[in-house]
């Protein structure tokens, strides 16, 4: 480098210019790259989706999920009366909300074309249905039959139909739970339990 700037001669100006030139350009691209970075970086950050996004999409499947559960829940109520209207009721209100929580998932999209977490809701509305038609119909059975018919073989049946069924059902929440949790894991959601 020159130290003595009074003695710049032709050739030493030259070596100056380039010098100085170099560094200009150095320093230009790293100020344009900060410049693209500073320019992008918002747009590559809202096309990514929002956490609120994320959550509205959890909470459409959730729901779903939770109003089948509490007709569910209410059928099984019913076995305790023994009334033959309450438990039709119960089964038919439990299929219809499962019929709408299958119908309002097949709508769905997957979430930025992850499409694991409504599959798995699918297939979750998929083994409650089966659950029902099975299990439950023949529970249903067994609790209509005349009290003369209902010895110790049927007992044994409903006892264990009910634990086959609850245990399956058990299964399919443990499985979407496990898909749940992924999703919100990717989308930076809180999950409560």
């Amino acid at each position: 480098m020159i130290k003595d700037v009074n003695c710049l001669t032709k050739k030493n100006y030259v070596r100056l210019y380039i010098v100085k030139t170099q560094k200009y350009k150095k320093l230009n691209m790293k100020n344009s790259r900060i410049l693209l970075i500073t320019l992008f970086f918002p747009l590559i950050m809202s096309c990514q989706p929002s956490t609120e996004e994320a959550i509205k999409y959890n909470d459409g499947i959730t729901e779903q999920q939770l109003l089948v559960n509490e007709k569910v829940g209410t059928l099984m109520e019913s076995y305790d009366s023994y009334v033959t209207e309450e438990m039709d009721e119960a089964y038919n209100n439990a299929i219809e909300q499962l019929n709408i929580g299958l119908e309002y998932t097949k709508k769905l999209k997957g979430f930025e074309d992850d499409a694991y977490f409504t599959e798995e809701a699918l297939a979750f509305f998929s083994s409650y249905r089966e659950i029902l038609e099975n299990e439950h119909v023949r529970i249903i059975e067994l609790l209509k039959l005349p009290a003369d018919d209902y010895g110790p073989d049927q007992i044994k049946e409903y006892e264990m139909l009910r634990s086959q069924s609850n245990m399956k059902i058990d299964k399919a929440f443990e499985d979407m739970l496990i898909i749940q949790k992924k999703f919100a894991k990717k989308y930076h959601i809180e999950l409560s339990e």
